[in-house]
């Protein structure tokens, strides 16, 4: 395989690109005719909110949720204005001005937007329009793959591979010749399913026997650079293990597409020498993510903090169902179940009871927990236990009266 390619491919409504180097894989894009990217359209749109405290504003562009644009952005390629002017200074509530789309919108919040000089073409258009619509596909992953300056471009089809020309024709015009028309399933025989299902993985394994461990919330992700046994000289194994798994993270994080505040429980590196290595190499390592990277430090607990820019959906959030709300265990749900049996019984007398529980909980109460429903029934008769399946395990309820 050629040291990098760009392996691009369409599927029934589904158009995806990957960056393979090495015959590792960095990058997955995928573009789904039922979600498709706003990235590169040109909206005439209005200032609905300014935000002092976000120092950023909020547009209406007629696409739904309303649009996100940072202070940073909002001056439009003509002004001459510091990086450092706030919000206000720069754009006023109800005002109508022209932006770009820069990154697409995931889960209730709208994409984000830069301003752009207004087009002499489309004066006297509506307020809110869209002027320009995104380039295609295949233009869209061009643009965020092909900085790399690929080996190679292999498509997966005619049509693909005439766009692909088309944007190398008007963009780089050296890479028409690295162009290639590919056959089969291309993401098979590149085994990019197989590192897709395996970014989604919580474990990574790192060459030489350590792993990283992610870990996601809403807040940030939280990556632990587990030794896993590793073996290296004593005074140097934490630096050691942790430069072997920079260029990983930087794999991780661009495939996984993470962004936001990222921390990295990194092994402990007495030497500031060390430090100022590892957060080196890590800079080093992000300079071509297109996904804005700042490594902030490491903090005395050895943490290393960095962020990276948002870009769309990650890859867990475009590829996995939503994790299911936490549940009660079995035991737990038990014992809740028998104090609310206590409470029924003060509050309403009856000859017996009867607990409606979830099976688990039902084979808790009539095993381990014998002991616990015994004392309960000690204390206010009869209770029986009743398991119904499709009841959650904190979804008990209590009926009076016994078989």
């Amino acid at each position: 395989m050629s040291k990098t390619s760009i392996i691009i491919d369409a599927g029934p409504g589904e158009l995806r690109g990957a960056l393979v180097r090495a015959g590792a894989v960095w990058d997955v894009v995928h573009h789904r005719d039922s979600d498709p990217s706003l990235i590169g359209a040109i909206y005439r749109g209005r200032v609905r909110r300014v935000d002092h405290g976000l120092d950023g504003a909020f547009v209406d562009i007629g696409t739904g949720a309303e649009a996100y644009m940072r202070a940073r952005d909002a001056s439009d390629s003509d002004a001459k204005m510091p990086r450092n002017v706030r919000i206000g200074e720069r754009v006023n509530e109800g005002a109508q001005i022209d932006v770009r789309v820069v990154a697409d919108g995931f889960a209730e919040k709208g994409p984000r937007v830069a301003r752009v000089t207004p087009d002499p073409a489309y004066k006297g258009r509506p307020v809110p329009a869209c002027l320009e619509t995104p380039p295609s596909p295949v233009a869209l992953i061009l643009t965020r793959l092909a900085g790399t300056d690929p080996d190679r471009i292999v498509c997966g089809g005619g049509a693909i591979e005439k766009a692909a020309r088309q944007w190398a024709a008007e963009n780089a015009p050296v890479l028409d010749a690295r162009i290639s028309r590919g056959s089969g399933d291309l993401f098979a025989t590149h085994e990019i399913e197989d590192a897709i299902e395996a970014a989604l993985a919580r474990r990574v394994r790192i060459t030489g026997g350590a792993e990283l461990v992610f870990d996601t919330t809403e807040a940030m992700c939280v990556i632990d650079i587990n030794s896993a046994g590793t073996l290296g000289r004593s005074r140097r194994l934490g630096r050691d293990v942790n430069l072997k798994a920079v260029p990983e993270i930087a794999r991780q994080l661009r495939l996984r597409n993470i962004a936001g505040a990222v921390v990295i429980d990194a092994l402990k590196m007495g030497a500031r020498d060390d430090r100022n290595r590892v957060l080196s190499a890590l800079r080093s390592v992000l300079k071509d993510d297109p996904g804005t990277c700042h490594v902030l430090g490491i903090t005395n607990l050895g943490l290393i903090e960095m962020t990276r820019t948002r870009t769309g959906l990650s890859l867990a959030d475009r590829m996995l169902a939503p994790a299911p709300a936490a549940s009660l265990s079995p035991d737990a749900a038990a014992y809740a179940a028998l104090r609310a049996v206590l409470r029924a019984a003060a509050a309403t007398p009856s000859s017996g009871y009867r607990l409606l529980v979830a099976p688990n909980v039902a084979a808790a109460l009539a095993g381990r927990l014998s002991g616990a429903r015994e004392q309960a029934a000690q204390a206010v008769g009869p209770v029986d236990i009743v398991a119904e399946s499709g009841r959650a395990n904190d979804r008990f309820e209590i009926v009076l009266g016994s078989y």
